[in-house]
C-alpha cells in the first residue's frame, strides 16, 4: 500500500507563528553560540544504483519528493549512455557529446525501495521495459529539477520542470529551459528559456506558490549563484547574485548547486561548496527571510561532509533533489552521490562505483539553533507579537527561562520577565513557557516584541506561537 501524508498536528493547525533561532533572526547574545546539527548519513547507502544498460552514466541529480496526490515517493533523475554523435564540447572538466542524455522516472511507497516502471515511451526497441520518460537531442542534458505543484489550477501543468541543455543545433536553445506536464510523463516545452549554466535548481515556495531558479554562473572563473523568481512560471525577474566566493573563501571556492525548503517561519537550504583543491564537494547551511535576500551561516559549518577515498560518495554529496521529506520524526534530505572526484582523477579505481541515490537526515525542527556554555543568553529581531501561548523546542540539563522583551533597549514587559518565568529543563521539542502572572501573551498581541532565551548549557532551536 502507498503511505499517504500524515496528518496535520492540533499543534500545528493552531499555530499563530514560528520563530527559528538560526543566526539572521539573533539580535544579542552572551556566551551563546550558533548551533548546528551535522545531516546524519544513513547505512542504508546508497538506496538506488545503476542497473540498466540506459544508466550507463549512474544515476544523476534529478529531485525526490512524495507526492501529495497519492503519497508515493518520486524520483525524477538524470542518465545517459553512449550514442553515435557529431561533434563535441567540453564542459568542465568532461567532453560532452558522445552520450544520450535522458530524464528517467522511479517511485517508491516507503522512499527507500525504488521502482522502475516499464513505460516504454522512449528508446522502447533499443531498451525494452525502460523507465525514460524524457529525451532531448543535444551535446548535454543536466541536472534535471521537478515539482508537483498543488497550486496550480490547469491539471496540464501540474508537474514543471527546469532543466539545462546545450543544443546542437540551435544556440538560442542553451540554457535552463522549463516544462510542463499532466503526469511527470509526458513534458511539453513551454518556451522559457533562462540564462544559466548547469548544475541548476527550481524550488516552489508552497506558502505563496511562487517559484524561484537557483542558477549557476562564473564571477571570474569561480562558479557562483543566480536568482531568478515567477509567479506565474511564466513572467521571471532578471537574475541577480546570491552568493559568490568573498573574503572568507579561498581561490579554489565554487557554488555548484542548491536546495530550499521552509523551516519555523525561516527559508533554509543547502549550498554545495566545491572545492578546487581536493575536487569533492560538501554541504554548507544558507537562509533566508524573504526568499530573495540568502545569507550563509557566519561559522560556515560543514553539515555534510564527502565519504572516505573509495566510497559511494567519496567525490562529493550534491544537493538539489527537492525538499526534505518528513518521515516520522526524521526528516530525510535526497542527495546525488558520487564517488569521483569533480576531476575524474581518480575514475579507474572506482571504476565499479558509480553515482547512486543516497539520504541523510535531521530531527523535525532540529537542525539549527542556538546553545550557551555555561550560563548564556540571546535574543532574537524584534517581530509582531500574535498573542497565543508561547512554546519552546530546546534541551538542557540546566533551568530555562524566557523574557518578553520590548525593542530598542530591551526593557521587559511588566509580568514577562526572566524572574517572573517558571522555569523548564529537558529534552522537549514543545515545552509551554508560562510566567506568574502570564499564562499566555494576549496581552502583547500585536505589539513589536522581542524574546529573550536563558540557561545554562542550553540549546534551544525555535519558538511557537499557538492558540
Amino acid at each position: 500500500m502507498s503511505q499517504t501524508t500524515p496528518p496535520t498536528s492540533p499543534a500545528i493547525q493552531n499555530l499563530l507563528r514560528e520563530v527559528l533561532f538560526s543566526p539572521g533572526n539573533i539580535a544579542g547574545r552572551e556566551n551563546c553560540y550558533d548551533r548546528f546539527e551535522p545531516l546524519r548519513k544513513s547505512e542504508l547507502n546508497p538506496i538506488m544504483t545503476a542497473q540498466q544498460p540506459w544508466e550507463e552514466s549512474g544515476v544523476n541529480w534529478g529531485s525526490v519528493f512524495r507526492s501529495e496526490v497519492d503519497g508515493k515517493f518520486k524520483f525524477f533523475y538524470g542518465a545517459h549512455f553512449p550514442v553515435a554523435q557529431e561533434g563535441a564540447i567540453v564542459i568542465d572538466n568532461a567532453e560532452q557529446g558522445s552520450n544520450h542524455c535522458v530524464m528517467c522516472y522511479a517511485e517508491s511507497d516507503d522512499g527507500l525501495n525504488w521502482k522502475r516502471p516499464a513505460l516504454d515511451l522512449h528508446f522502447q526497441d533499443q531498451f525494452p521495459g525502460n523507465n525514460i520518460v524524457f529525451e532531448w537531442a543535444s551535446y548535454y542534458n543536466d541536472s534535471n529539477s521537478v515539482i508537483e505543484d498543488m497550486a496550480e489550477s490547469d491539471p496540464q501543468r501540474r508537474y514543471k520542470m527546469m532543466i539545462f541543455h546545450i543544443d546542437t543545433e540551435d544556440d538560442d536553445l542553451n540554457g535552463n529551459s522549463l516544462f510542463v506536464s499532466p503526469d511527470g510523463l509526458d513534458w511539453t516545452a513551454t518556451g522559457t528559456i533562462l540564462p544559466s549554466q548547469d548544475a541548476s535548481t527550481l524550488w516552489q515556495d508552497k506558502s505563496t506558490g511562487h517559484y524561484y531558479a537557483f542558477l549557476k554562473d562564473r564571477v571570474g572563473s569561480n562558479r557562483s549563484r543566480m536568482l531568478m523568481h515567477s509567479a506565474d512560471f511564466e513572467n521571471w525577474s532578471e537574475p541577480e547574485w546570491m552568493f559568490i566566493p568573498d573574503h572568507g573563501d579561498h581561490a579554489g571556492t565554487n557554488f555548484y548547486s542548491q536546495s530550499a525548503f521552509p523551516m519555523s517561519g525561516r527559508t533554509l537550504g543547502f549550498l554545495n561548496l566545491y572545492d578546487l583543491t581536493t575536487q569533492t564537494t560538501w554541504v554548507e547551511l544558507v537562509e533566508s527571510g524573504d526568499n530573495l535576500r540568502w545569507t550563509r551561516m557566519p561559522s560556515r559549518a560543514h553539515l555534510l561532509e564527502p565519504g572516505l577515498p573509495g566510497t559511494y560518495d567519496a567525490g562529493g554529496a550534491y544537493v538539489g533533489l527537492a525538499e526534505p521529506v518528513l518521515v516520522g520524526d526524521d526528516y530525510r534530505f535526497y542527495y546525488y552521490s558520487t564517488p569521483i572526484r569533480h576531476d575524474r582523477s581518480d575514475a579507474e579505481e572506482v571504476a565499479a562505483l558509480r553515482p547512486s541515490l543516497s539520504f541523510a537526515t535531521f530531527k523535525k525542527n532540529r537542525l539549527v539553533g542556538q546553545q550557551t556554555e555555561a550560563n548564556g543568553m540571546f535574543t532574537t529581531l524584534p517581530f509582531v507579537c500574535p498573542g497565543g501561548r508561547l512554546f519552546l523546542n530546546f534541551h538542557s540539563k540546566g533551568d530555562v527561562r524566557v523574557a518578553i522583551q520590548r525593542p530598542g533597549y530591551s526593557k521587559d514587559f511588566e509580568d514577562y520577565a526572566l524572574d517572573d518565568c517558571a522555569a523548564v529543563t529537558g529534552d522537549d521539542s514543545h515545552q509551554e513557557i508560562v510566567w506568574k502572572n502570564q499564562t499566555d501573551l494576549e496581552s502583547l498581541k500585536g505589539k513589536y516584541i522581542r524574546i529573550k532565551v536563558a540557561g545554562s548549557n542550553l540549546v534551544a532551536y525555535h519558538a511557537s506561537f499557538e492558540s
